[in-house]
């Protein structure tokens, strides 16, 4: 089929980091009024409408068309280059409105209870001693994209498990503190998800930690991951794991 179409594309696993550092931020090389964007058919609808909002503040009149696992011809078609970090970074702290009713210094806790992988198991108990610090819970699933962003932008300590919603920490002021709660990697091919927030940090002068978890095996793979991940990988793999936390890690925050 031929569109005349800005090719935007997506995460065919629906992946936030891919989603938000790698895709979005090409967007905003285009320069029309009107925009029929091509991406692929397994984008959330939450991140689709992050998409229109982002659009209608440009004053942009956004339609999608929807890719499949398939090969495609187009023709007078627009196809942005991929940036560096370090330009995803400046592009969307320019265009991607960080305020919001979040105008206090927050200190956060990302859950991840309502994911597939990197769970924390013992997640009450670690609960129960952030609130008593003053920690808020944020279950990322309970809020759009640009509420997370006004969590993230006004936090000044940030503890999660390791996972894509972490991306957001490119929206959090210079000097915020990001304690990431990880499995420890061990194989090859997890040396780049081992580093990637701790880049994240470098780039946008964030105090990164990490605090090693226990894993426990998870036999609960979602579909997606079934259908683009390798299988060995998904079985061996210490990210697609569930976590144990050793709460007195945490005393000092």
């Amino acid at each position: 089929m031929l569109y005349l179409s800005f090719i935007l594309g997506s995460s065919p696993g629906d992946n936030y980091y891919t989603n938000l550092i790698y895709f979005l931020p090409r967007i905003f090389f285009n320069d029309q009024d009107e925009i029929k964007l091509c991406i692929h058919r397994n984008l959330s609808n939450k991140f689709k409408k992050f998409i229109l909002k982002i659009c209608n503040n440009l004053n942009k009149k956004l339609s999608f068309v929807y890719l499949d696992d398939d090969f495609y011809f187009f023709k007078d078609c627009l196809i942005p280059q991929f940036i560096s970090l370090e330009n995803s970074n400046k592009i969307l702290n320019h265009f991607v409105n960080t305020s919001g009713k979040n105008q206090k210094k927050l200190k956060i806790y990302i859950s991840r209870q309502n994911t597939d992988y990197r769970n924390v198991v013992n997640e009450d108990d670690l609960i129960k001693l952030l609130k008593s610090k003053g920690f808020r819970i944020i279950d990322p699933n309970q809020f759009n994209i640009s509420e997370q962003i006004s969590f993230f932008s006004n936090a000044e300590v940030v503890i999660s498990p390791t996972g894509s919603n972490l991306a957001n920490i490119i929206f959090c002021k210079p000097g915020t503190k990001i304690v990431e709660i990880a499995p420890v990697f061990r194989e090859k091919y997890e040396f780049n998800l081992s580093k990637r927030y701790e880049i994240l940090s470098k780039i946008n002068g964030l105090e990164h930690s990490i605090i090693n978890a226990d894993t426990v095996k998870t036999k609960k793979h979602s579909v997606l991951a079934k259908k683009y991940i390798n299988k060995k990988v998904l079985e061996e793999s210490s990210y697609y794991s569930d976590l144990i936390v050793r709460i007195n890690n945490f005393n000092n925050f």
